[in-house]
């Protein structure tokens, strides 16, 4: 009898086991393992608890675990036993728990030794998880978010060096705090960031020495009405306080008083969305300042050259959403490298003036304004030429670009202005500037130019866009262009001779939709002997001029690649044809030439297509020929050429009558076997009827395709 209940004990004990491991014995629907570095779940109902996976081909180790939406049975402690001291990051958001493991959430069981976890994020609108990881050990946690948990002033948060001995980010924004009162723990004194945004805050004055640590603090959307003192945190480099509108303006001038005696100059503001009204509050203070950010404010002054006058320190600058900024003249000192004044819809004149020999601008963006007049004032420099990486001066009221002459930069986009006649002389670099070899856009489309003349006596822009815009005139000096775009300027015309192109490298010329009516009108642009891509679509031709002399394009034998002739109102191509000395021409488009006519002149076009391109060293993979063209197939005899035809693309495109004819010889197709199939069902239906059941005097016989029954008056 024992032993029966032994045996009856043992099959118990190994079908638990059983349960449990099989729930692990591959990972839930819901769950993500890449087995290297993500375990994700979602909606997942947890039972068991996380296994190390060493019976599979996985394991989780040092890995970035997150767990959201999900239901435990039970607790966190119970859950991650096995795998906490393997995780380097971890997630928990919106999680829920059985009642019984809520109910018992604040009963500490001892906790987890989380050997090499550096991140915790845990986010839930109770608090459980966080009462339930709470006295674990960290000693590698150096980032902690508890963030959107509904914490109140009711509950203690403690941190001890005990048990988070490197722990120095702090995130408890979106709480219900009304204080820190609640924050202990000896850890404080080692807080590097604390955010606090978000949260219903009226004071943390009188808490803030027990954080003389704190570098960088977020006071965002909170009801804080009184500042601080920098004194109380000495290490302080950044003041986050967005949308704190409850806060004067004398508050600031109470936390920067003191700034200079800290010897402080990294100081690091954000104030947006914020009440401040004027920028001069900072000219006493400015020293002190690193970054600058005074985005949707009310500033109701302008900036002039007295203002930021000693701003030596100041890295960057931002004011944008000012309304009532009119003008601004910026101080430039060596250290700026970022300014933006964009969507100061009122703003109309800006100019820099330079405090130093050696500034270098990295970012300057002015973008959405009403700017009118933009200059640089060198004043008591040496230097002749300002050099910025990127420019955005986009989305402005400027007709005019003088500042050209003396301004050098990577990109300069001008886009959306009111240019209109753009005359500029010699413009003339000192040789030697490195800059200029990295001179890549300049961006003057769609304006409303009708005369541009530019020379550049050396360096030139790579790129130069004056698309979309109503260009009558254009003349172009320089030197080191390689792309030009024309295209959309439907009053440039070659009739007059009005396009003068002094670009001796250029090798991207788009012409598109220009007043080009004919050809031999390209002869003006045989002096760019150096093009690789031409294209010229959407020129309507001249009647009496659309036949194509294909010799007009021989200038550019030697380096055409790409030719694009596309919906040019061609009707023929001269006869005579020779493609054999354009030896790296790859591409021909004719599409959308309605009316050319698909005769042997076009035969010299098939012919090269099926020659192989020439053999580059510099590619892996060989170069493929491209012939775009709108002719009916049966005028092409495509059988002869060489075996390489498989390695090429040719794109011709059949007239409507081919299609027609496809088309209704498939739907011919379809009805004749639509007809035959419900034949075929109709004969199979009178046949089964027939054999379904046959009537004699004596009994009655069932058949059909599984049994036979017979039944008889005697049964």
């Amino acid at each position: 009898m024992y032993a029966s209940k032994q045996t009856v004990f043992f099959f118990v004990i190994l079908f638990i086991k059983e349960v449990q491991s099989s729930f692990w014995n591959e990972i839930p629907t819901h769950c993500v393992y890449d087995r290297t570095a993500l375990f994700f779940c979602w909606n997942t109902t947890f039972t068991h608890s996380i296994p190390l996976f060493n019976d599979l081909a996985y394991t989780l180790q040092n890995h970035h675990v997150t767990i959201r939406d999900s239901y435990f049975q039970l607790s966190l402690r119970d859950l991650l036993v096995h795998v906490g001291s393997h995780i380097e990051n971890l997630t928990l958001i919106n999680n829920t728990f059985t009642s019984s493991v809520a109910e018992s959430n604040f009963v500490f069981e001892g906790g987890l030794f989380f050997r090499v976890l550096q991140t915790l994020n845990i986010h839930d609108q109770q608090g459980i998880q966080w009462s339930q990881l709470n006295g674990s050990y960290f000693p590698q946690l150096i980032k902690l978010d508890l963030s959107y948990n509904q914490f109140t002033n009711k509950r203690k948060l403690i941190f001890d060096r005990q048990f988070y001995p490197k722990l120095s980010y702090l995130n408890l924004s979106h709480n219900r705090l009304t204080s820190i009162n609640n924050l202990m723990g000896n850890c404080l004194a080692t807080f590097e960031t604390l955010i606090l945004s978000y949260n219903p805050l009226e004071s943390i004055v009188n808490k803030l020495s027990d954080y003389p640590s704190l570098i960088t603090l977020d006071l965002s959307a909170t009801n804080i009405k009184q500042l601080f003192s920098i004194t109380l945190l000495p290490n302080l480099q950044t003041l986050i306080c967005q949308e704190c509108r409850d806060i004067p303006t004398w508050e600031y001038e109470v936390f920067l008083s003191n700034c200079s005696e800290l010897n402080k100059n990294q100081l690091t503001i954000d104030l947006t969305r914020s009440n401040t009204i004027s920028i001069k509050l900072f000219n006493q203070y400015i020293k002190c300042i690193k970054n600058l950010i005074l985005n949707d404010q009310n500033l109701v002054d302008s900036i002039s050259t007295n203002d930021l006058l000693f701003s030596t320190n100041l890295e960057s600058i931002q004011a944008r959403s000012n309304y009532d900024m009119e003008y601004i003249y910026l101080n430039v000192y060596d250290r700026l490298a970022h300014i933006d004044f964009s969507d100061n819809i009122y703003l109309n004149q800006f100019m820099l003036r330079l405090m130093s020999n050696y500034t270098h601008l990295q970012r300057l963006i002015i973008s959405h304004t009403a700017l009118n007049d933009f200059s640089v004032d060198f004043f008591h420099t040496n230097v002749k030429f300002l050099h910025i990486d990127v420019i955005d001066l986009s989305h402005n009221h400027l007709e005019t670009i003088d500042f050209l002459k003396y301004l050098t930069f990577y990109t300069l986009n001008l886009s959306f202005n009111r240019l209109k006649i753009i005359d500029i002389n010699q413009i003339h670099y000192r040789n030697g500037m490195y800059d200029l070899s990295l001179m890549s856009l300049l961006n003057m489309s769609s304006n409303e130019m009708e005369f541009i003349k530019i020379d550049w006596n050396n360096e030139s822009p790579h790129s130069i866009d004056l698309s979309e815009n109503r260009l009558e005139s254009v003349e172009l000096h320089g030197r080191t262009t390689y792309k030009l775009q024309l295209a959309n300027n439907s009053r440039l015309s070659f009739k007059e001779a009005v396009i003068n192109i002094d670009l001796p490298v250029l090798q991207y010329l788009d012409l598109t939709s220009i007043r080009l009516d004919s050809f031999e009108y390209l002869i003006y642009l045989h002096n760019l002997s150096n093009i690789h891509t031409l294209i010229l679509n959407n020129n309507r031709l001249l009647s009496e001029h659309r036949t194509l002399n294909w010799n007009v394009f021989y200038p550019w034998h030697q380096y055409l690649t790409h030719l694009s002739l596309q919906n040019m109102s061609i009707e023929r191509i001269d006869a005579g044809v020779h493609l054999d000395d354009y030896y790296h021409l790859l591409s021909i488009d004719f599409y959308l030439n309605e009316r050319l006519k698909c005769d042997g002149t076009l035969k010299s076009f098939v012919n090269w297509f099926k020659t192989p391109p020439p053999p580059l060293l510099d590619f892996y993979e060989p170069l493929q020929k491209s012939l775009r063209i709108d002719c009916d197939l049966a005028l092409f005899d495509l059988n002869y050429g060489d075996d390489n035809m498989d390695r090429q693309h040719f794109f011709v495109a059949s007239h409507s009558s081919f299609f027609k004819t496809f088309f209704m010889l498939i739907v011919f197709i379809a009805i004749l076997l639509t007809t035959l199939k419900l034949i075929d069902r109709r004969l199979k239906r009178r046949r089964s009827r027939f054999y379904q059941q046959v009537y004699t005097d004596g009994d009655v016989i069932t058949l059909n395709e599984q049994h036979v029954t017979h039944k008889t008056e005697s049964e």
